[in-house]
């Protein structure tokens, strides 16, 4: 079926909900890096959330994709998945994401009796912390690309590039907010 010039399809809505939480997560992710090197930043908590609930609708739209996927490789009866290995280079990197995700909402505080309390950061929390770096790396420059087709802008190339850049720059400074917070914590 045919799409009716400016209707507004699930990718596009995928990609705005995708620029949405990249902005939300620059942010989160600077102002926490600010907090666990002892500078400050508040509110990354209610950002957070925020970005949480864009990132369930991105999930939502990306299982359905790739449920239309299978479905397409169950009636063809082919696979394709090395002519498809970044689709599934792009699945496996979310899921990746979303597993270290989990991990990075209970690895800094507890309730205990009402009460918030920090947790240790070892070097345990600090792997998973330095794992979840990775794979938003992975999955961040794996998208990239389709992310500025679905918008439709023009000088693909010198825009990825720029857009790279900046993620690994906020992505270091995140990953050395975590190293400088487990440092603070053996220290």
């Amino acid at each position: 079926m045919k799409r009716k010039p400016g209707r507004f399809s699930l990718r596009k809505l995928n990609a705005v909900v995708t620029a949405l939480i990249m902005l939300l997560f620059a942010v989160h992710g600077v102002l926490g890096a600010f907090q666990m090197l002892g500078a400050g930043g508040t509110g990354h908590k209610r950002i957070a959330r925020i970005m949480a609930a864009l990132i369930l609708v991105h999930v939502i739209i990306g299982v359905k994709y790739t449920m239309d996927s299978l479905k397409v490789q169950r009636k063809t009866g082919t696979a394709y998945f090395k002519e498809n290995r970044l689709f599934w280079a792009r699945r496996i990197s979310g899921l990746s994401v979303m597993v270290f995700m989990f991990f990075h909402m209970s690895s800094f505080t507890t309730a205990v009796d009402g009460q918030t309390r920090l947790l240790p950061f070892n070097s345990f929390r600090l792997a998973l912390q330095i794992l979840l770096v990775l794979s938003l790396a992975v999955h961040i420059i794996s998208n990239v690309k389709p992310l500025l087709i679905s918008f439709g802008v023009k000088r693909l190339r010198e825009r990825a590039f720029d857009i790279l850049f900046v993620v690994s720059v906020l992505l270091l400074f995140m990953a050395g907010g975590f190293a400088v917070y487990y440092l603070r914590w053996r220290l």
